[in-house]
């Protein structure tokens, strides 16, 4: 039997409430990904993305009953056919040339204080 991927997400309270929904429903299914540890998993910190497959001819089937239980609200969790998975298409923190800016007039602030208290003559 072949298994498609038909939802991802990272968050474990997704997983467990669609994996209870496919138990009920007698849909075949596994979850891949989910590589965390308990003390991870109890504090909600999963960083790995989870991903839900199920049989290929019980996919269409699945989909639904996740869209009757509210999960295609959003649907950027349901697997694509064309998506990115490029190392660098992470977001990458950026700083602004005002953030620059802010730091070396601070820096220049604090050498001015610094030398104005030790030429003061006593």
């Amino acid at each position: 039997m072949k298994y498609v991927t038909i939802y991802r997400t990272a968050d474990i309270t997704e997983v467990s409430g669609i994996k209870e929904i496919f138990v009920k429903e007698s849909i075949n299914f596994k979850i891949l990904d989910t590589g965390t540890s308990s003390e991870e998993n109890d504090a909600g910190l999963s960083t790995t993305e989870s991903r839900i497959q199920v049989e290929e001819q019980q996919k269409e089937t699945a989909k639904s009953i996740l869209t009757q239980h509210g999960y295609s609200g959003v649907d950027q969790h349901f697997e694509t056919t064309h998506r990115s998975r490029l190392p660098d298409s992470r977001a990458k923190p950026m700083i602004g040339k005002w953030m620059i800016f802010l730091l070396v007039a601070l820096v220049v602030l604090i050498a001015i204080i610094l030398f104005t208290w030790f030429m003061i003559p006593e």
